[in-house]
């Protein structure tokens, strides 16, 4: 028997790993057990050395049920041989007559009864015949414990070829904020109002042929196609803007514009006549907000000469009252140092840039073509 060095368990001369943990064995060659090397203890069931007066004695208990000599039968006294014999010998004989002890239980091991044993357990890596309670191999070292488990690890594993794919949706947003028509987005996804992929034949703002959607890995883009109206996202934070710049509030179009000089009057003074022309004393104007009108009208014009200019239904410098789609104070305008810059006020309805060009979406991102205002939904 081999001695692990690592656990102390006890293994077999012909294992190459400990049944208990797993660690390499090397045979102890130096201190064989002596009594582990009589290989026939088997017809006696007990480590007993052989030697030449056990030798015979074991021969002959086959033949010791024969019958006494004649000298025994008068009470002769027994030659030296037979008081060399001693008392042990009928017990070695009843040993030798009884099967071993191990036997009688390897036996119900094997029973056909138990379902665990009919079928040989072998090492799921190297083959090699195992018991049941084995906790590695003693030919190869698997972790049989572990083993047992290695399907249920690896049952769910998805292999890169089948991961599932991503899925971007465009989501119509209607005017009281309910989800409406749900469009699948494909590697390029036309918008339009008679062509395309996804149409809206009712919207009139809305050019034949007006975006494009594309998809390409993780990145969403939309591109304006030279449409009249143009697109408009949703602002999600502070944002800078040059003169020039479209925004959508509730109804309402504007444009950001540089001031510009001021328009004169068709006025002529008297012949011979010097005085200046009165008036209301020049604004230090640093922008001016159009509104724009259908039609591409220009309607209300606003200097702008403070700072900071509010932009509401109720409150601030520029007001729409009878916009309910706009909300009290819904964003401003700063200027800061001749930039200027447009925030959202936390609106209901939010404030939409125009883009020029393509513009890069994300996942609840919002946009607005004409008077559809869409959601884009990724999963």
């Amino acid at each position: 028997m081999i001695k692990c060095p690592q656990c102390g368990r006890e293994n077999d001369d012909s294992f190459k790993f400990c049944l208990d943990c797993g660690n390499p064995l090397q045979a102890n060659d130096a201190s064989p057990e002596p009594a582990k090397s009589v290989a026939p203890s088997a017809t006696t069931g007990a480590n007993v050395p052989e030697s030449p007066a056990n030798a015979p004695a074991t021969e002959n208990i086959p033949s010791a049920p024969a019958e006494p000599s004649s000298q025994q039968a008068a009470g002769t006294p027994a030659p030296a041989q037979a008081a060399a014999a001693p008392e042990p010998k009928p017990s070695q004989a009843e040993v030798v007559t009884q099967p071993p002890p191990a036997q009688p239980q390897a036996a119900p091991t094997s029973s056909p009864t138990d379902p665990s044993n009919q079928a040989t357990l072998t090492c799921p890596k190297c083959g090699s015949p195992i018991e049941a309670d084995d906790a590695f191999c003693a030919s190869c070292g698997q972790n049989l414990k572990e083993a047992e488990h290695g399907s249920t690890m690896f049952m769910h594993t998805v292999s890169p070829g089948t991961e599932p794919k991503r899925r971007v949706r465009l989501v119509l947003v209607k005017p009281d904020g309910t989800e409406g028509t749900v469009f699948t987005l494909a590697e390029k996804t036309v918008v339009g109002r008679s062509q395309g992929m996804i149409m809206f034949p009712k919207d009139p703002y809305i050019s034949p042929k007006h975006a494009e959607i594309s998809l390409s890995g993780e990145t969403i883009t939309i591109s304006d196609l030279n449409s009249l109206n143009g697109i408009y996202r949703k602002m999600t934070k502070e944002e800078h803007i040059t003169p020039g710049t479209y925004f959508r509030i509730g109804r309402q179009l504007l444009r950001l514009e540089v001031p510009g000089e001021f328009q004169p009057l068709d006025v002529e003074a008297p012949e011979s006549d010097d005085s200046q022309y009165w008036g209301s004393p020049a604004p230090q104007v640093w922008a001016r907000l159009v509104q724009v009108l259908e039609g591409g009208k220009i309607g209300e014009i606003h200097l702008l000469t403070q700072a900071e200019v509010i932009i509401g239904r109720e409150d601030g410098e520029v007001r729409f009252p009878e916009d309910g789609f706009i909300s009290a104070r819904h964003c401003k305008l700063l200027n800061k140092g001749g930039d200027c810059f447009l925030f959202d006020l936390n609106s209901s309805n939010g404030t939409y840039l125009r883009i020029n060009g393509s513009h890069e979406l994300k996942d609840q991102d919002r946009i607005q073509i004409g008077n559809q205002v869409l959601r884009i939904d990724v999963s």
